[in-house]
């Protein structure tokens, strides 16, 4: 089951096209956002991986709905999302990065997300409650917001965790890209994993504006506002293990990667950057067919790797001592275990290569480490997360619907 979203309504006459906003536009331009440092915590494995499975509504181990409910996830102000305290043998991994955005001259950290289409940010209108921890927009604040009456949003995950309320105009600065009628989602009720993640303050949604779940009237993304403007309709991530990285629009920088970039053609019928990935191989072994061969979502939102089950076995077979952990509801094997690299095809004709190094997400305790790549659970689509954007550098070119990776430059 993918992320739920309301799907704009159709007249018999008039088919009603997502509602674009005016970029400020001089000429053709490219513009850089980095991410921002936002702690050094260390990861909770069981909470990314109840995370994951929550916004793609994918079925959960008992053991994961049994000691990290949402109410967990939501009751502590330390945890952001990937992160969080690990009681037992904690290690120091990458933190949470996000990127400052500017809405009505308001500046918040956000998170950029190709995994959905709508730009809400958490506001004044919320309760105490739901806040508490997190810089809020204030609409009354702003010379420039106009509410769009009648028009409303909805989000609802697969554990019914919901972002909804009402809907606006304001000016949108990201990176020094401005768009002066971007739609801002105002929700005046927010639930589930949102809640916890004091770090962040709302999503950029960057999957195509198809998805957008504002209604009667669909409304565009940042991203295609901006586009018009751009020297090229594309964006690209550069999101680096250990390191800030960057999101840049309107460039391709050959400097940031090595080799040529191989890009594949997206289904854009579904609103998601999906792509088809059919094989893998593991080490300097042959390659192997994904016999599931289940397409697969590139996704700035989720942490780890959500695969098939053919690549699950395929790769921890590989690995003395993998098993699935009762007690963790994923897989884990001993830290000390040599691990071998993993290679995972982006389309028909290229293989990116996840380095062994990027397979542990986190010590669990016991020198046991919980692997960054877990099962979908049987669902028809795979997830391909931060790890790996952490091992390549990927462009998403809506000009002619394609995705294009290669390795990070050294």
């Amino acid at each position: 089951m993918y992320l739920s979203s309301t799907i704009v309504v159709f007249t018999a006459i008039l088919l009603l096209e997502p509602i674009a906003a005016a970029p400020t536009k001089l000429r053709p331009r490219s513009f850089k956002v980095e991410r921002t440092l936002q702690g050094a915590n260390t990861r909770n494995a069981q909470k990314a991986l109840m995370k994951s499975y929550l916004k793609w509504g994918m079925s959960m181990p008992a053991v994961l709905t049994a000691s990290n409910t949402v109410e967990d996830i939501t009751a502590s102000n330390t945890d952001s999302g990937e992160t969080g305290e690990v009681t037992n043998t904690p290690t120091q991994s990458d933190a949470e990065f996000l990127a400052p955005i500017s809405i009505g001259g308001q500046t918040l950290m956000m998170d950029f997300d190709t995994g959905s289409s709508d730009l809400w940010v958490f506001n004044t209108q919320l309760s105490a409650a739901e806040t508490k921890g997190h810089t809020l927009y204030n609409p009354n604040e702003s010379s420039t917001f106009k509410l769009l009456n009648g028009q409303s949003y909805s989000i609802s995950y697969g554990d019914g965790s919901t972002s909804a309320g009402v809907v606006g105009t304001d000016t949108v600065n990201i990176g020094g890209a401005t768009v002066t009628s971007q739609a801002v989602e105002l929700p005046t009720t927010v639930s589930g994993t949102f809640v916890g993640d004091t770090s962040s303050n709302g999503l950029v949604g960057l999957a195509m504006s198809s998805l957008n779940t504002v209604k009667p009237t669909q409304q565009m993304t940042f991203f295609d506002n901006i586009r018009g403007s751009l020297a090229q309709p594309v964006f690209t991530a550069n999101l680096k293990h250990a390191a800030t990285g960057f999101y840049e629009f309107g460039k391709i920088d050959a400097t940031q990667f090595t080799g040529s970039i191989s890009y594949t053609p997206i289904d854009a019928s579904t609103g998601f950057w999906q792509f088809p990935s059919n094989s893998f191989s593991v080490g300097d072994g042959q390659v192997q067919q994904n016999t599931e061969g289940n397409p697969a979502i590139a996704d700035t939102g989720t942490s780890l790797l959500l695969v098939d089950d053919p690549v699950i076995e395929g790769y921890y077979s590989q690995v003395e001592g993998a098993e699935y952990n009762e007690n963790q509801g994923g897989i884990t094997f001993p830290c000390n275990a040599a691990l071998p690299d993993l290679h995972l095809a982006m389309g028909p004709s290229y293989m990116a290569t996840l380095s062994s190094d990027l397979m542990i997400f986190a010590e669990v305790g016991n020198n046991l480490c919980f692997g960054s790549m877990q099962s979908n659970q049987g669902e028809s689509i795979q997830i391909f997360g931060d790890i790996m954007f952490k091992s390549q550098f990927v462009v998403f070119n809506n000009g002619d619907a394609t995705i294009g990776f290669a390795p990070h430059a050294t």
